[in-house]
C-alpha cells in the first residue's frame, strides 16, 4: 500500500508560520488531488530528516515536501541516490529550488504536478565540512553564510523572507564581516584570495538574488561564485546589484568558475549553509563534490531549464494553463 500513495511532510513554521495556519486547507487540497495519502507535520528543525527516513523505511515511493528550501533540503538528504520520487510544493519564503524547477506557487497547481508523477533525475552537490550535507540548489559561505546564520535567530518572521534576509545581510556587511584569506581549487583552477562571498550552485538564485545568472541543473557542472576584497558599503552595493545579476560586471572583485570538484581552505572557519540549513561552522577545509543523477524530482513536463529568469513566469503560466 505504501508504494501507491504519497507521504506528505508539512513544515507548519515555513513562510513565517503561515503554513501552519493553512494546515486544514492544505490537507483538504491534498485529499482532493491525491485521494489517499499519509502525512506528518514537522515540529522543529531537522524533523524533515527524521520523517523522510520514516517514509523511506516504510516503503513509500513518493515523498512530498511542503515548505521552503530547508524542508526540501532535509528530504533530499534522506532520498539521495535512491529511486524515491520527491514532490516539491512551495510554502516558504524564497523557495529558490521551486523556482529553479518551475513549480507554481499555487498549492493546487503544485499538487497536480506531483499527482501527474512526471519525474527526471537531477544532480546533487555533496559538501563535507563539520558534517556531510547534500544540497539540491546552492551552498554558500563567508558573508552570505554569516547572514544565513544570523537569519535563523533574528526574529521579525512577519517580514517577507527575502526582505528580512536583505536587512540582516546589510547589517552583517556593515558591522561584522571581514574577508577571509582562502585557497580555492575548482577542478584544476586555483585562486588564492580574501573571500567576501563564496557560492557553489546548481542553479542561479539564492534568497531571491541572481547569484549565478544563467546557471541551471542541466549544465552538468557547478557554477562557483568568488567575491573577493569586498566589505562594508562596497559589499552592500554589490549585493544589491546581485538582485538583477549585475554584480558580475565587477570583474575586479567577482569571478565565476565552472567545475565538478571544489575545495576551499580558509585561514579561519567560515559558516556554511545549504538551503537555509547550517552544516559547518568549525572547519577550515570544505570539499564539495558534484553528483550526477543523484535525486529523482517530480517536475512539470516540458520545463525548460535554460529559460532566462525574466521569461520563467511566462513558462510557468503556460504550464499552469495546461494543468487546468
Amino acid at each position: 500500500m505504501a508504494d501507491d500513495i504519497p507521504y506528505v511532510i508539512i513544515n507548519p513554521n515555513s513562510n513565517g508560520g503561515k503554513t501552519g495556519k493553512e494546515l486544514d486547507y492544505i490537507l483538504s487540497t491534498c485529499k482532493r488531488v491525491f485521494g489517499d495519502f499519509n502525512f506528518k507535520v514537522t515540529r522543529k528543525l531537522g524533523d524533515g530528516v527524521f520523517l523522510a527516513k520514516e517514509a523511506k523505511e516504510a516503503g513509500f515511493k513518493t515523498i512530498v515536501a511542503i515548505g521552503g528550501d530547508g524542508t526540501l533540503n532535509e528530504v533530499s538528504n534522506v532520498v539521495a541516490n535512491t529511486d524515491i520520487k520527491v514532490g516539491l510544493v512551495a510554502r516558504g519564503g524564497s523557495c529558490d529550488a521551486h523556482q529553479t524547477h518551475g513549480i507554481p506557487r499555487k498549492l493546487e497547481d503544485a499538487l497536480e504536478i506531483v499527482a501527474g508523477g512526471y519525474n527526471e533525475r537531477f544532480p546533487l552537490g555533496l559538501a563535507r565540512g563539520d558534517t556531510d550535507r547534500y544540497f539540491i540548489d546552492m551552498t554558500d559561505a563567508a558573508f552570505t553564510g554569516a547572514a544565513a546564520d544570523a537569519d535563523a535567530t533574528f526574529g521579525w518572521e512577519w517580514l517577507p523572507a527575502d526582505f528580512r534576509y536583505g536587512l540582516i545581510a546589510m547589517k552583517i556587511a556593515l558591522f561584522n564581516f571581514r574577508p577571509v584569506p582562502s585557497k580555492i581549487v575548482v577542478d584544476d583552477q586555483i585562486r588564492e584570495v580574501d573571500v567576501s562571498a563564496f557560492a557553489v550552485g546548481l542553479s542561479d538564485v539564492l534568497a531571491g538574488f541572481q547569484i549565478l545568472p544563467g546557471n541551471h541543473p542541466r549544465r552538468n557542472e557547478f557554477g562557483v561564485l568568488i567575491a573577493k576584497d569586498l566589505k562594508g558599503l562596497r559589499l552592500i552595493y554589490n549585493m544589491l546589484r546581485a538582485l538583477k545579476g549585475k554584480h558580475l560586471k565587477n570583474k575586479k572583485h567577482i569571478e565565476v568558475l565552472w567545475g565538478r570538484n571544489v575545495v576551499i581552505e580558509s585561514e579561519k572557519p567560515m559558516t556554511w549553509e545549504a538551503e537555509g540549513e547550517i552544516y559547518s561552522r568549525k572547519s577550515t577545509r570544505v570539499e564539495i563534490e558534484y553528483l550526477p543523477n543523484a535525486i529523482n524530482l517530480i517536475i512539470p513536463e516540458g520545463w525548460q531549464y535554460d529559460t532566462i529568469i525574466e521569461e520563467k513566469p511566462k513558462l510557468v503560466s503556460r504550464i499552469k494553463a495546461r494543468i487546468n
